[in-house]
This record gives structure tokens, sequence and C-alpha cells, in this order.
């Protein structure tokens, strides 16, 4: 989204409506400039009667209601960009400027797949109640929207199955390949089996503890010295338990720059069975030249092929197989890098990402955009 908000406003005049979360103070820095307006919301809550009734999946922050509604009853505005299905509920009812909704990932494959996943009755409870709960919402809350973004041409399908007649188009999601360089590892240390993302995050602390778990101790076994890296911040208090108990497992929590683990990293490893849409963690790996070891659902929506940018395996024996194989081949590792970077370079940084959203807001904008 930062990158978005760069790109548009180099373009267009914006006004970007957040709430204030964590960041904001750095992200209100950083997005100087890009925006003609920046208004970060403090926090507000729903009433406990509010949320007990609620059918839908999403909490709706009356303070952000009223700023949101606020400015575009007051302002001039020819387009609202809705950054994810989450806000969709601030739009008034009769917005009558053009919608544009990022969807981030679309459709509930994210949540089928934790229902499918997860073990435990409370567990699956819950992924059930919100399954239903977003299966109300697709159906009956969605706005006439102009266009419709998803990341992936999987994604894009999908959407034009379940809305035929609505607009959609693919913004990849990218990477600035500027900010990291491929750098090959000395030979001095241990090897190391890199995993990165928000580490609270549930499919980040799925794919981290199958990886801890159930990978790494194969690994180990024929690898004594190999060390395991979690690096991310919010750490799950199962992941945090592990690295006290566990000996070659590290979690960091949050850290200033990934850039020193991904090139002390010799293979970065990210088993997905759960969640949906572009993980850029991916990206950033390979555009570091890094090895990479993933899933059919971790690698979905990046255009890379089995054996060539990535390696795909799904499930224990083959993935703890490949990254054994890779650990021992420096060659192997060194070729996969090098094509993982090229990908990179020639369709997923960021300038070539979002060129068509250019195109999208010329038809659309004789004006302003606002994007919250």
């Amino acid at each position: 989204m930062f990158h978005m908000v760069r790109f548009l406003g180099k373009r267009f005049d914006l006004d970007l409506v957040a709430p204030a979360l964590e960041g904001a103070e750095a992200a209100e820095r950083l997005l100087r400039g890009s925006c003609r307006e920046m208004e970060f919301v403090p926090a507000g809550s729903e009433s406990m009667a509010r949320r007990f009734l609620r059918l839908g999946p999403y909490e709706k922050d009356p303070t952000l209601t009223d700023a949101i509604h606020r400015r575009l009853t007051s302002q001039c505005y020819s387009a609202v960009q809705v950054e994810k299905p989450a806000m969709l509920p601030y739009l008034p009812k009769d917005i009558r400027i053009p919608v544009i909704l990022d969807t981030w990932a679309y459709g509930l494959a994210g949540p089928l797949r934790a229902l499918r996943h997860e073990a435990g009755i409370l567990a699956r409870a819950r992924n059930l109640l919100q399954v239903i709960r977003f299966s109300i919402f697709d159906a009956c809350c969605w706005p006439v929207t102009s266009c419709i973004l998803v990341v992936s041409e999987e994604d894009r399908i999908r959407c034009q199955q379940e809305r035929p007649g609505r607009r959609v188009l693919v913004v990849p999601n990218g990477f600035d390949c500027s900010a990291v360089r491929p750098e090959t590892p000395g030979n001095e240390g241990p090897p190391v089996i890199l995993f990165t993302g928000d580490m609270g995050f549930p499919p980040n602390v799925d794919a981290a503890l199958f990886l801890a778990c159930r990978i790494f101790p194969e690994i180990r076994r024929v690898h004594p010295a190999v060390e395991l890296w979690l690096v991310g911040r919010n750490p799950d208090p199962r992941l945090t338990r592990l690295a006290e108990s566990s000996s070659g497992i590290t979690v960091t929590g949050a850290v200033e720059d990934m850039v020193p683990y991904l090139h002390a990293a010799t293979v970065y490893v990210a088993p997905h069975f759960t969640g949906a849409g572009t993980r850029t963690k991916l990206l950033e790996a390979m555009a570091a030249g890094l090895a990479t070891v993933t899933t059919s659902i971790g690698i979905e929506g990046i255009e890379a092929s089995h054996d060539q940018e990535v390696v795909i395996a799904d499930d224990l024996p083959s993935l703890t197989t490949t990254v054994l194989r890779l650990l021992g081949n420096p060659q192997a590792r060194i070729r996969l890098g090098t094509a993982a970077r090229r990908l990179m370079e020639e369709r997923y940084d960021w300038s070539r990402c979002l060129a068509p959203l250019e195109t999208l807001y010329a038809e659309l904008l004789p004006k302003r955009v606002v994007s919250w």
C-alpha cells in the first residue's frame, strides 16, 4: 500500500485517510509529499451491543466512519479507492463516485484453508463462524464497484466467475528491487534456514511451527550445525517457547533492517498450507537472490516455475528432501537465486506492477482520489 500511495500521489491529487495504528507516524513522514492531505484517525471501538448484533466479519470504528463521511461530503472527489474488503463498511450507502476496491487476496480461500487445516473443536468452530460471516458479507454487502483490483491472474478468474460483469484489474504485489541486492554469503559460520514475516499472523505462525517442529528436526539429523531463524515482529508465544527450549532456533522479533538476515541465510523456506494472496516476503527473498523453497499455496500469485526460480514441495518428505539437497549444493542455490532475481527485475519490481493503475485512473479521474 505504501508503494501504491507513492505511485498514485506522483500522478494524481490524492488524499489518504487511515486509522492511526502502529507505524502511523512513520507512514506520515515517509509519505509526505505523496499526498495532498493525510488524516490518521485515532481508533475508537464498537459498542458491545453493536459487536454482538454484527453479522459481518469486520468491525466498524465509529470515529473512522465519521472522518470518512465528513471528508466525502465536504470535498469534491472523483473516485474512492478502498484497501481491502474490511474497509467496505465505511463507505456511505449513497456514494455516487466510482469505487475501486483493492482486495489483496480475493475470496474465501484463506478462511476455508484455515477451517480445513486447524485441529481442535474450538478452532474449527471459530473458523466455521468466520467462513459463514465472510460468505454473508460477500453475498450481501459489496457495493457496486467501478473496478476490483486483484493481485494475480488466478484471483482475476475467480472474481469474474463469482461477479460476472464487474471490471477486474490485475495489479500484482511487487518489491523494490533497488532496496536489496543479491549477495553470496561467505563460508564462515553454520548454514542458516530463514523464514520471515509477521510472526503473529496466523498463516505465518502455522508455517513457522511446521518448519520448526516438523522440518527442522529432520534437517538437523543430517546437518547438526544448521540454524533456523524466524525473523519478524509480534512472535507468537509458541514460537518464543520453541526458541527457548530448542537448540538452533532463533526468534528475533521485530528487526530494523531485514537485509542482513537475507544476506546471511543459506536457504529461504516458506511451508505455507493456509492463508491466501501473494506473499511479499517471498518476493523479498527472491529479490535478494536466495534459493527459495515453498508450497503451491505459498507461491500462489507469483509466476515462478518449479525448479527454475523456486522449488515447490507440498508435503513433509518432499520439503525435507529439497532443503537437504539445497544445503549440500551451492551451485543449485546460486542457479535458483540468480533466476529468481532476474524474474523479480523483469516482472515484479514495483515500477512494473503498478503501471496498470495509471491507465485506470486516467480514465476515471478529472480530479482527486481518496484512499483508505
